[in-house]
C-alpha cells in the first residue's frame, strides 16, 4: 500500500472533515490519527499502527515512555462516518495548527494532514536544489 497525492477540504462547524475517497478504501474500516514533531498528524492504517506501536514498546523503556506519552497518548482512533467523514480532536488539531482547511498528503505508508497555510508556506520554502543533492547521495 502506498498513499500518494494530495487532497484539501475544509473542516465543518463541527470540526469534521472528509476522508479523500482515494484513501478511505486503503485506510479500512478504523484507522489511528496522532500528532507527529513537526506541526502535522499521521495516519495509520490499523495493521501499520500496530507495528508502529509494537517498535516503539521495543524500544528502551526510558525512550519508549516519553514516545508513549507524546505519540500514542495523544492518538485518535477513527471510524469513517456513512458520509466519508471524521471529527478531529482538539488537541491534535491545536498541535498541528490546523483552523479550517487541511491538506491531505500522501506519505506512502501513512498520511499527513497539514493545516493549509502550514502546507503552503512549506511549499513556498522548499529547495528543490537541495532535495536533488539528497536523492543523488542515495543514488536516486
Amino acid at each position: 500500500m502506498s498513499f500518494v497525492g494530495h487532497y484539501t477540504h475544509t473542516l465543518d462547524a463541527k470540526k469534521r472533515v472528509f476522508i479523500p475517497a482515494k484513501y478511505r478504501e486503503e485506510l479500512g474500516s478504523e484507522f489511528y490519527i496522532t500528532r507527529k514533531f513537526d506541526p502535522y498528524l499521521s495516519i495509520y492504517t490499523a495493521k501499520d499502527w500496530a507495528e508502529f506501536v509494537d517498535k516503539i514498546a521495543s524500544l528502551p523503556e526510558t525512550v519508549a515512555h516519553e514516545l508513549q506519552d507524546f505519540i500514542l497518548g495523544a492518538a485518535q482512533k477513527c471510524v469513517v462516518d456513512a458520509s466519508g467523514r471524521i471529527v478531529l480532536d482538539e488537541d491534535l488539531m491545536k498541535h498541528a495548527k490546523i483552523d479550517k482547511t487541511v491538506v491531505f498528503s500522501g506519505a506512502g505508508h501513512n498520511i499527513r494532514i497539514w493545516a493549509e497555510d502550514v502546507w503552503l508556506e512549506r511549499e513556498e520554502k522548499r529547495d528543490l536544489e537541495d532535495l536533488r543533492r539528497r536523492l543523488e547521495g542515495f543514488g536516486l
